[in-house]
């Protein structure tokens, strides 16, 4: 994704001294996290909050994605995701580079497929921290710069999309490489962000 991503900006409040990128879900758009995006602004002040399209049209014939889910695969997944990590990548390091910054003053965050992107990604470049809603890492992420990445892994008890058996899974190795994770399980909740999530994920921004 060469030149300027097709994106929402939600201005810092003050001198920017950190960028936050949203990765919407599977089928999605850039518009679906807004509200989480216009609630992390209002968490850290110096923030600009970016919310990118997926690079492709969505298999399922609507929205966007950022690699192909075909197949049911996740191996298959790992191998689109490796594929798109580039056009993906290429957006992003414009916005830093605009901006003067460093992978250490970016949060990653996201929803589903965008939460396997923030961890995935973030872990690989070795960002400030990522909040990943519903979402699992990716086993073919290199996770070698992300050791002082900062990691919130939140979703719903009763979600089936991402399954409690992977979500402990991508805990379990994110431990394994000495990662500072904290984990928050809303208990009525399924493949989804609620207040709760929200809130704490709010938290965990103020504590960074």
């Amino acid at each position: 994704m060469r030149g300027k991503m097709d994106e929402i900006v939600i201005k810092a409040r003050s001198n920017v001294s950190e960028l936050v990128f949203l990765f919407h879900g599977y089928g999605a758009d850039k518009n679906d996290l807004l509200p989480i995006g216009e609630i992390f602004s209002e968490t850290r002040s110096g923030a600009e909050v970016h919310l990118p399209n997926g690079v492709e049209s969505c298999d399922e014939g609507f929205g966007r994605q950022w690699f192909s889910l075909a197949g049911n695969d996740v191996k298959t997944w790992e191998a689109a995701f490796v594929k798109n990590t580039p056009k993906i990548m290429s957006g992003i390091d414009e916005v830093i580079g605009e901006k003067k910054l460093s992978y250490s003053d970016v949060i990653f965050a996201g929803f589903s497929q965008g939460a396997m992107m923030s961890l995935s990604l973030g872990l690989q470049y070795g960002v400030k921290a990522v909040a990943a809603f519903s979402g699992l890492l990716l086993g073919s992420a290199d996770c070698g710069r992300g050791k002082k990445t900062k990691i919130l892994l939140a979703r719903g008890a009763r979600d089936t999309v991402i399954p409690t058996e992977a979500a402990h899974l991508t805990e379990k190795a994110l431990k394994q490489i000495g990662a500072d994770v904290e984990t928050v399980i809303s208990p009525n909740l399924g493949h989804g962000i609620d207040n709760y999530l929200s809130a704490r994920a709010v938290d965990f921004l103020k504590s960074l």
